[in-house]
């Protein structure tokens, strides 16, 4: 099992990597060019700010979807124990 060595490449700054710039990812659309920027203080905190409020919605409509089926169970768990005092259905004891 022979392990090859790669050399480090280091493209100093100013340079093109081999392949030149159109060897990069980019994408566009007619005109229009897609870039990526460093955001600063305040747009990570936006971000931030969108991505808790997201969360919070997620887990508000959650924690309301659970405060709907609470009383369904309640009301299915109560028929079941009724209908086993009462001998109904196939919660009976066997004698």
């Amino acid at each position: 099992m022979s392990e090859e060595r790669r050399e480090i490449e280091i493209i100093p700054p100013g340079e093109d990597p081999i392949g030149g710039p159109a060897s990069r990812l980019w994408v566009s659309h007619g005109q229009e060019q897609v870039r990526f920027v460093k955001l600063g203080p305040f747009g990570g905190f936006m971000v931030g700010l969108g991505l808790l409020s997201l969360f919070g919605l997620g887990f508000f409509f959650l924690t309301s979807m659970f405060l709907i089926l609470t009383p369904i169970v309640a009301v299915l768990g109560a028929g079941a124990y009724l209908s086993g005092l009462f001998g109904a259905g196939p919660f009976k004891r066997l004698r």
